[in-house]
């Protein structure tokens, strides 16, 4: 691995010279040490940082040798991204609100630490693969064509699935179409397949779900707190997909080998978690999907590195893109597509309203 070697900095100067550095400093017993000094820039505003280290993780990076400091490059880039990440993922947290317990949120929801919603849920997500806009799911409060949309997707359900439950249980729910741009990812067949997730979902509920269709591990794992139905029309059936947080039993395969979630390598990111899609006799999908929070570059260099199609249009890169997707082989670990997913809201002079209060 390659090393960069460290001059002595003050901030004035990090920040001049666009590098990294070493400051000379001294703990509380007045013991002299080396802090790794950071330049950062923020992507979508182009404001520049200045970032130390505390003293246990600057010497766990700078290598010390007769002629100065050193630290290995991919060090300084992994610090970069990830700065980069976590600042991305406060931005897009900034679109959300705290929630009332039992009115906006079930109880046995917010005792498990969920407590925020959506501050507007008039919006929808545009899913791109390979710089084409693939899906629309919309929130089913939307108004105007979007709403004409929703109750004709609804409508599509119910004639073929009479049965289904209230879809217009909270003002949460998703209900998203399939454009014929593209080729469908597997497991599905079908363009004409519409997708439909509860959120805050009724847990007991849901359990007798994951019986219904025969899900593994079911009592192991824990779940986000949607989950979606996938109705293909033209063959009347209904699948089943599971979003499983990647906690100790999807991760942990000394401990859990039975429940592990096998996954490719990620980019630099947050908040991972994954989905696994059935059939009602109970058949799991060969393709697992792995969503996570990173930045537009961060994928870009990604998918470059990996040779993967990256998802976004030049003219998207920008958005309010809340999470990119992988779906893959869950035997073999291939990469069959990349997604991203961009949040849409129908009244963009609300949401900056209040984001910016924030």
């Amino acid at each position: 691995m390659s090393e960069i070697k460290l001059k002595e900095e003050s901030m004035e100067d990090t920040l001049k010279n666009k590098v990294s550095g070493a400051r000379l400093d001294f703990d509380e017993n007045s013991n002299p040490f080396y802090r790794l000094t950071m330049y950062l820039k923020e992507p979508h505003t182009n404001i520049e940082y200045y970032m130390e280290l505390n003293k246990n993780d600057s010497k766990e990076l700078i290598i010390q040798k007769e002629d100065g400091n050193y630290v290995e490059e991919e060090n300084v880039k992994y610090l970069h991204q990830m700065w980069r990440v976590d600042l991305n993922s406060t931005r897009l947290l900034k679109v959300w609100k705290e929630g009332e317990k039992g009115i906006d949120i079930p109880e046995e929801w917010w005792d498990e630490g969920v407590t925020s919603v959506p501050f507007d849920t008039a919006m929808w997500d545009e899913v791109f693969v390979d710089k084409e806009k693939v899906k629309i799911d919309y929130n089913i409060t939307v108004v105007g064509n979007e709403a004409d949309r929703v109750t004709e997707l609804v409508t599509k359900i119910k004639e073929k699935f009479p049965n289904e439950k209230d879809f217009y249980v909270n003002d949460h729910t998703i209900i998203g179409e399939y454009l014929d741009n593209h080729t469908i990812r597997p497991p599905y067949k079908s363009h004409n397949t519409v997708t439909l997730y509860y959120m805050y979902y009724d847990k007991t509920e849901y359990k007798k779900l994951l019986e219904e269709y025969k899900v593994p591990h079911r009592d192991l794992y824990s779940y986000k707190f949607w989950y979606g139905h996938k109705y293909d029309i033209d063959s009347s059936k209904r699948l089943l997909k599971v979003v499983i947080q990647d906690s100790d039993a999807a991760s942990n395969y000394q401990k859990h080998p039975d429940s592990f979630i096998p996954r490719p390598q990620l980019p630099v990111c947050m908040d991972a978690y994954f989905a696994k899609i059935y059939s009602e006799d109970g058949t799991e999908a060969d393709e697992y999907d792995v969503f996570f929070s990173t930045t537009s570059d961060i994928m870009q260099e990604y998918c470059e590195k990996n040779n993967l199609k990256f998802p976004l249009p030049d003219n998207r890169i920008h958005d309010h893109v809340w999470v990119f997707g992988l779906v893959y082989d869950k035997n073999t670990l291939e990469i069959k597509q990349t997604k991203a997913y961009v949040k849409v809201v129908q009244n963009p002079e609300n949401w900056f309203a209040f984001a910016s209060s924030r």
